[in-house]
């Protein structure tokens, strides 16, 4: 199955899910241990989209950790900035939250927390195809070099052996879906 193939099957299964179906394995993913996960530490994380896992959960309970929460903006040449989670927030042309920019250095922190349609157990990541998060993760030191640890969500059936990738493409060091923690 290549890169299309696999967008495919993820985007399809994803649209026949009920919303019990989403809550619930949000409820799920927030559930797990996120302090060992993240530490206290500032951490980014997103605004999910309709059909990803939702992280309102989630973000809310590391929020009562007292734990920054940086969100992505998206700009037009394809990078991110990053602004506070639970300032004001606007829809962007995709129809994605976005706070307000704020200075951050993606090095130092604890944890960045990662969308995706398919992961590996072998910790790739299949995105949606625009490298937003390629970009950022190759300029960011991996986490056995000292930077943050990257944590990939998905449900559960997108959890893979290995997806689709290339040279190019980032790698995480966990995989957390509604029903179980994988470190790479």
């Amino acid at each position: 199955m290549d890169k299309e193939q696999a967008r495919a099957v993820s985007t399809s299964a994803r649209q026949g899910m009920s919303v019990e179906e989403r809550r619930d394995a949000e409820l799920a993913i927030a559930a797990h241990d996120w302090s060992d996960l993240v530490g206290f530490g500032p951490v980014t994380c997103y605004v999910s989209m309709r059909d990803e896992p939702g992280t309102t959960t989630l973000r809310e309970n590391l929020a009562t950790h007292e734990i920054a929460i940086y969100l992505p903006i998206m700009q037009p040449e394809r990078t991110l900035l990053w602004g506070l989670d639970n300032a004001s927030m606007a829809l962007n042309n995709f129809g994605i939250y976005e706070p307000e920019p704020a200075d951050i250095d993606l090095a130092n922190l604890s944890a960045m927390i990662i969308p995706g349609l398919r992961m590996g157990r072998d910790g790739t990541r299949l995105g949606r195809g625009a490298g937003y998060y390629d970009r950022v993760l190759n300029a960011v030191p991996r986490m056995n070099a000292g930077g943050p640890i990257r944590i990939g969500i998905v449900f559960d059936n997108e959890l893979d052996d290995s997806v689709p990738h290339e040279s190019h493409d980032s790698f995480l060091d966990v995989v957390v879906t509604p029903s179980f923690v994988h470190w790479v």
